[in-house]
Protein backbone atom coordinates (compact mmCIF):
# COMPACT_ATOMS: atom_id res chain seq x y z
CA UNK A 1 0.00 0.00 0.00
CA UNK A 2 1.36 3.18 -1.19
CA UNK A 3 0.05 6.42 0.66
CA UNK A 4 1.42 9.77 -1.35
CA UNK A 5 2.29 11.61 1.99
CA UNK A 6 2.51 9.81 4.90
CA UNK A 7 3.72 13.01 6.56
CA UNK A 8 0.47 14.77 6.36
CA UNK A 9 -0.86 12.06 8.50
CA UNK A 10 1.50 11.93 10.97
CA UNK A 11 0.81 15.85 10.76
CA UNK A 12 -2.83 15.53 10.99
CA UNK A 13 -2.78 13.65 13.73
CA UNK A 14 -0.41 16.03 16.26
CA UNK A 15 -2.56 18.87 15.17
CA UNK A 16 -6.04 17.02 16.34
CA UNK A 17 -4.78 16.11 19.49
CA UNK A 18 -3.35 19.39 20.18
CA UNK A 19 -6.76 20.41 19.05
CA UNK A 20 -8.60 18.51 22.04
CA UNK A 21 -5.65 19.37 24.81
CA UNK A 22 -6.41 22.92 23.53
CA UNK A 23 -9.92 22.11 24.46
CA UNK A 24 -9.57 21.11 27.99
CA UNK A 25 -11.00 22.67 31.41
CA UNK A 26 -9.53 23.28 34.04
CA UNK A 27 -11.62 21.47 36.33
CA UNK A 28 -10.08 18.71 33.41
CA UNK A 29 -13.15 17.93 31.00
CA UNK A 30 -12.97 18.57 27.30
CA UNK A 31 -15.89 20.88 25.87
CA UNK A 32 -16.16 23.16 23.16
CA UNK A 33 -16.71 26.66 24.00
CA UNK A 34 -17.80 25.69 27.18
CA UNK A 35 -20.85 23.99 26.22
CA UNK A 36 -21.40 21.10 28.88
CA UNK A 37 -24.27 19.55 27.33
CA UNK A 38 -22.37 15.88 26.84
CA UNK A 39 -18.91 17.08 28.67
CA UNK A 40 -18.80 13.71 29.94
CA UNK A 41 -18.99 11.70 27.33
CA UNK A 42 -16.52 14.01 25.07
CA UNK A 43 -14.06 13.76 27.67
CA UNK A 44 -14.57 9.99 27.40
CA UNK A 45 -13.93 10.11 23.84
CA UNK A 46 -11.20 12.47 24.04
CA UNK A 47 -9.11 10.13 26.65
CA UNK A 48 -9.36 7.06 24.24
CA UNK A 49 -9.05 8.90 20.93
CA UNK A 50 -5.52 10.69 22.79
CA UNK A 51 -4.11 7.90 24.52
CA UNK A 52 -4.40 5.84 21.25
CA UNK A 53 -2.63 8.52 19.27
CA UNK A 54 0.24 9.94 21.55
CA UNK A 55 0.49 8.39 25.38
CA UNK A 56 2.90 10.83 25.97
CA UNK A 57 0.12 13.26 26.82
CA UNK A 58 0.04 12.22 30.26
CA UNK A 59 -0.86 15.24 32.45
CA UNK A 60 -3.45 15.88 30.08
CA UNK A 61 -5.46 12.55 30.39
CA UNK A 62 -4.64 12.25 33.80
CA UNK A 63 -6.58 15.52 34.67
CA UNK A 64 -8.93 14.27 32.13
CA UNK A 65 -9.50 10.89 34.04
CA UNK A 66 -10.10 12.62 37.39
CA UNK A 67 -12.60 14.49 35.91
CA UNK A 68 -14.43 11.31 34.76
CA UNK A 69 -14.12 9.64 37.75
CA UNK A 70 -15.60 13.03 39.61
CA UNK A 71 -18.52 12.13 37.60
CA UNK A 72 -18.69 8.58 37.78
CA UNK A 73 -22.29 7.70 39.77
CA UNK A 74 -22.77 5.70 43.02
CA UNK A 75 -23.84 2.79 40.75
CA UNK A 76 -20.53 2.50 38.57
CA UNK A 77 -22.50 4.46 35.83
CA UNK A 78 -22.21 7.79 34.06
CA UNK A 79 -24.26 9.99 32.50
CA UNK A 80 -23.77 11.99 29.50
CA UNK A 81 -23.28 15.21 31.52
CA UNK A 82 -22.73 15.32 35.15
CA UNK A 83 -25.94 14.11 36.82
CA UNK A 84 -26.44 11.96 40.02
CA UNK A 85 -29.89 11.73 39.92
CA UNK A 86 -31.32 8.59 40.32
CA UNK A 87 -31.28 6.01 37.44
CA UNK A 88 -30.44 8.68 34.94
CA UNK A 89 -27.44 7.34 33.27
CA UNK A 90 -26.54 6.63 29.41
CA UNK A 91 -25.11 3.01 28.62
CA UNK A 92 -23.24 4.25 25.97
CA UNK A 93 -21.15 7.23 28.16
CA UNK A 94 -20.74 4.74 30.51
CA UNK A 95 -19.53 1.77 28.33
CA UNK A 96 -16.80 4.25 26.70
CA UNK A 97 -15.96 5.20 30.66
CA UNK A 98 -14.89 2.42 31.66
CA UNK A 99 -12.61 1.66 28.85
CA UNK A 100 -10.93 5.55 29.22
CA UNK A 101 -11.02 4.63 33.06
CA UNK A 102 -8.61 1.56 32.70
CA UNK A 103 -6.46 3.77 30.60
CA UNK A 104 -4.53 4.61 33.81
CA UNK A 105 -5.73 0.98 35.34
CA UNK A 106 -8.12 1.97 37.51
CA UNK A 107 -10.69 -0.42 39.03
CA UNK A 108 -13.77 -0.93 37.15
CA UNK A 109 -15.11 -3.81 38.67
CA UNK A 110 -18.49 -1.73 39.95
CA UNK A 111 -18.72 -0.40 36.21
CA UNK A 112 -18.85 -3.76 34.75
CA UNK A 113 -21.54 -5.09 37.74
CA UNK A 114 -23.61 -2.51 36.87
CA UNK A 115 -23.28 -2.93 32.86
CA UNK A 116 -24.14 -6.68 33.67
CA UNK A 117 -26.68 -5.94 36.11
CA UNK A 118 -28.70 -3.94 32.95
CA UNK A 119 -29.00 -6.44 30.33
CA UNK A 120 -32.69 -6.83 29.30
CA UNK A 121 -34.25 -10.88 28.84
CA UNK A 122 -33.52 -10.15 24.70
CA UNK A 123 -29.96 -10.35 25.19
CA UNK A 124 -30.17 -5.89 24.14
CA UNK A 125 -28.64 -3.14 26.65
CA UNK A 126 -31.26 0.13 26.57
CA UNK A 127 -29.74 3.78 26.57
CA UNK A 128 -31.05 4.60 29.97
CA UNK A 129 -31.55 8.61 29.14
CA UNK A 130 -34.74 8.93 30.53
CA UNK A 131 -35.54 11.82 28.16
CA UNK A 132 -34.87 9.63 25.32
CA UNK A 133 -38.34 7.32 24.82
CA UNK A 134 -37.92 5.91 21.40
CA UNK A 135 -35.77 3.32 20.27
CA UNK A 136 -34.76 2.73 23.56
CA UNK A 137 -32.48 -0.54 22.52
CA UNK A 138 -31.04 1.06 19.45
CA UNK A 139 -28.06 -1.94 18.37
CA UNK A 140 -25.44 0.57 18.71
CA UNK A 141 -26.32 0.65 22.72
CA UNK A 142 -25.63 -3.36 22.46
CA UNK A 143 -22.47 -3.21 20.74
CA UNK A 144 -21.10 -0.17 22.74
CA UNK A 145 -21.61 -2.78 25.91
CA UNK A 146 -20.38 -5.62 24.30
CA UNK A 147 -17.11 -3.99 22.88
CA UNK A 148 -16.57 -2.80 26.40
CA UNK A 149 -17.21 -6.22 28.63
CA UNK A 150 -15.07 -8.01 25.95
CA UNK A 151 -12.43 -5.48 26.18
CA UNK A 152 -11.70 -6.23 29.80
CA UNK A 153 -11.88 -10.08 28.72
CA UNK A 154 -15.35 -10.49 31.02
CA UNK A 155 -16.27 -14.01 30.46
CA UNK A 156 -20.57 -14.56 30.50
CA UNK A 157 -23.25 -16.25 28.72
CA UNK A 158 -24.60 -12.84 28.53
CA UNK A 159 -22.03 -12.26 26.02
CA UNK A 160 -23.32 -14.48 23.60
CA UNK A 161 -27.07 -13.56 24.25
CA UNK A 162 -26.10 -9.84 23.67
CA UNK A 163 -23.95 -11.07 19.89
CA UNK A 164 -27.32 -13.10 18.93
CA UNK A 165 -29.69 -9.67 19.62
CA UNK A 166 -26.97 -8.04 17.40
CA UNK A 167 -27.07 -10.52 13.92
CA UNK A 168 -30.74 -10.53 14.77
CA UNK A 169 -31.17 -7.11 14.32
CA UNK A 170 -29.10 -6.89 11.42
CA UNK A 171 -31.18 -5.66 8.06
CA UNK A 172 -30.50 -7.14 4.57
CA UNK A 173 -28.34 -4.39 3.44
CA UNK A 174 -26.20 -5.51 6.08
CA UNK A 175 -26.38 -2.42 8.27
CA UNK A 176 -28.51 -2.07 11.58
CA UNK A 177 -30.00 1.26 10.34
CA UNK A 178 -30.37 5.22 11.05
CA UNK A 179 -32.04 6.98 13.97
CA UNK A 180 -31.83 10.59 14.37
CA UNK A 181 -31.13 10.51 18.01
CA UNK A 182 -28.36 8.69 17.35
CA UNK A 183 -25.82 10.25 14.83
CA UNK A 184 -28.63 9.95 12.41
CA UNK A 185 -26.39 7.31 10.07
CA UNK A 186 -25.70 4.03 9.94
CA UNK A 187 -22.32 4.38 10.45
CA UNK A 188 -22.80 5.20 13.72
CA UNK A 189 -24.41 1.59 15.22
CA UNK A 190 -21.78 -0.40 12.82
CA UNK A 191 -18.70 1.58 14.44
CA UNK A 192 -19.93 0.42 17.49
CA UNK A 193 -21.02 -2.74 16.61
CA UNK A 194 -18.32 -4.51 14.41
CA UNK A 195 -15.41 -3.88 17.43
CA UNK A 196 -17.96 -6.44 19.75
CA UNK A 197 -17.88 -8.72 16.83
CA UNK A 198 -14.19 -8.93 15.86
CA UNK A 199 -13.54 -9.40 19.54
CA UNK A 200 -16.01 -12.53 19.95
CA UNK A 201 -14.52 -14.05 16.72
CA UNK A 202 -16.72 -13.59 13.76
CA UNK A 203 -14.24 -10.92 12.13
CA UNK A 204 -14.91 -13.56 9.22
CA UNK A 205 -18.17 -14.06 9.69
CA UNK A 206 -20.39 -13.33 6.29
CA UNK A 207 -22.57 -10.81 8.88
CA UNK A 208 -19.69 -9.18 9.60
CA UNK A 209 -18.56 -8.73 5.85
CA UNK A 210 -21.82 -7.85 4.97
CA UNK A 211 -22.17 -4.51 6.53
CA UNK A 212 -18.61 -4.24 5.17
CA UNK A 213 -19.83 -4.17 1.89
CA UNK A 214 -22.70 -1.63 3.18
CA UNK A 215 -19.95 0.88 4.05
CA UNK A 216 -18.02 0.46 1.12
CA UNK A 217 -20.83 0.36 -1.45
CA UNK A 218 -21.82 3.75 -0.33
CA UNK A 219 -18.69 5.68 -0.58
CA UNK A 220 -19.00 8.81 -2.39
CA UNK A 221 -16.73 9.38 -5.56
CA UNK A 222 -14.70 11.76 -3.33
CA UNK A 223 -13.66 9.56 -0.45
CA UNK A 224 -16.25 10.88 1.90
CA UNK A 225 -19.68 8.82 3.26
CA UNK A 226 -23.19 10.72 2.45
CA UNK A 227 -24.24 14.11 1.97
CA UNK A 228 -24.53 17.44 4.24
CA UNK A 229 -28.34 17.73 4.78
CA UNK A 230 -29.91 21.21 4.62
CA UNK A 231 -33.27 21.24 5.76
CA UNK A 232 -31.86 21.36 9.46
CA UNK A 233 -28.83 21.02 11.47
CA UNK A 234 -27.50 17.38 11.57
CA UNK A 235 -24.26 15.41 12.02
CA UNK A 236 -21.40 16.65 9.24
CA UNK A 237 -19.87 14.34 6.40
CA UNK A 238 -16.30 14.73 8.31
CA UNK A 239 -18.78 12.99 11.33
CA UNK A 240 -20.01 10.37 9.41
CA UNK A 241 -16.98 9.56 7.29
CA UNK A 242 -15.00 9.10 10.23
CA UNK A 243 -17.57 6.97 11.45
CA UNK A 244 -17.32 4.48 8.42
CA UNK A 245 -13.45 4.53 8.39
CA UNK A 246 -13.63 3.66 12.05
CA UNK A 247 -15.83 0.83 11.08
CA UNK A 248 -13.74 -0.21 7.73
CA UNK A 249 -10.39 0.14 10.10
CA UNK A 250 -11.81 -2.05 12.70
CA UNK A 251 -10.73 -5.64 10.57
CA UNK A 252 -9.32 -3.94 7.25
CA UNK A 253 -8.96 -7.28 4.46
CA UNK A 254 -6.30 -6.34 1.60
CA UNK A 255 -9.16 -5.60 -0.27
CA UNK A 256 -10.91 -2.66 2.01
CA UNK A 257 -7.39 -0.72 1.56
CA UNK A 258 -8.49 1.02 -1.52
CA UNK A 259 -11.84 2.75 -0.17
CA UNK A 260 -10.07 2.97 2.63
CA UNK A 261 -6.85 5.12 1.96
CA UNK A 262 -9.74 7.31 -0.33
CA UNK A 263 -11.99 8.13 2.56
CA UNK A 264 -8.31 8.95 4.63
CA UNK A 265 -7.40 11.60 2.44
CA UNK A 266 -10.46 12.86 2.56
CA UNK A 267 -10.54 12.90 5.98
CA UNK A 268 -7.37 14.80 6.19
CA UNK A 269 -8.28 17.56 3.61
CA UNK A 270 -11.34 18.14 5.79
CA UNK A 271 -9.34 19.07 8.79
CA UNK A 272 -9.31 23.06 9.54
CA UNK A 273 -6.35 24.79 10.87
CA UNK A 274 -7.21 25.18 14.12
CA UNK A 275 -6.77 20.92 13.81
CA UNK A 276 -10.38 19.83 14.34
CA UNK A 277 -13.22 18.87 11.80
CA UNK A 278 -16.54 20.46 10.89
CA UNK A 279 -18.80 18.02 13.30
CA UNK A 280 -21.99 20.05 12.14
CA UNK A 281 -24.52 19.35 14.63
CA UNK A 282 -26.59 16.41 17.03
CA UNK A 283 -30.17 16.89 15.74
CA UNK A 284 -31.44 16.13 18.75
CA UNK A 285 -30.40 19.15 20.59
CA UNK A 286 -30.25 22.32 18.23
CA UNK A 287 -27.06 24.44 18.62
CA UNK A 288 -24.65 21.41 19.84
CA UNK A 289 -21.68 21.23 17.99
CA UNK A 290 -19.83 18.22 17.44
CA UNK A 291 -16.59 19.19 16.67
CA UNK A 292 -14.94 17.29 19.65
CA UNK A 293 -16.68 13.74 19.09
CA UNK A 294 -15.59 14.18 15.42
CA UNK A 295 -11.96 15.36 16.19
CA UNK A 296 -12.38 12.23 18.19
CA UNK A 297 -13.33 9.85 15.72
CA UNK A 298 -10.90 11.32 13.04
CA UNK A 299 -7.42 11.08 15.20
CA UNK A 300 -8.84 7.42 16.20
CA UNK A 301 -8.99 6.60 12.35
CA UNK A 302 -5.81 8.22 11.15
CA UNK A 303 -3.93 6.54 13.55
CA UNK A 304 -5.64 3.10 13.00
CA UNK A 305 -5.00 3.66 9.23
CA UNK A 306 -0.94 4.70 10.13
CA UNK A 307 -0.33 1.31 11.86
CA UNK A 308 -2.29 -0.01 9.23
CA UNK A 309 0.16 1.49 6.35
CA UNK A 310 3.23 0.07 8.21
CA UNK A 311 2.12 -3.37 8.14
CA UNK A 312 2.40 -3.06 3.55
Amino acid sequence: MVFEDNERIENSIIKGVDYLVSKQNEDGSITLENDKTWQVWETANAILAAHNADKEKKPFLEKAVNFLLSCQRKDGSFYYTISYENDEYCMETTSIGVLALTITQKNVSKNIDFILSKQNPDGSWEIGIPRITKYRCWPSITGYTLNTLLSMNVSSDQISKGIKFLLKEQQENGSWGSKWMYYDTPYYPIHAILPALKLNGLKNDERYLKAIRFIEKNQNKDGSWEYESTDKPRPSVSLRTALALNSLLVSPNQSDLKCIEKGIKWLINAQKNNGCWDGGYFVNWPGKKEDIYTACLAIRALKQFNELHKKY
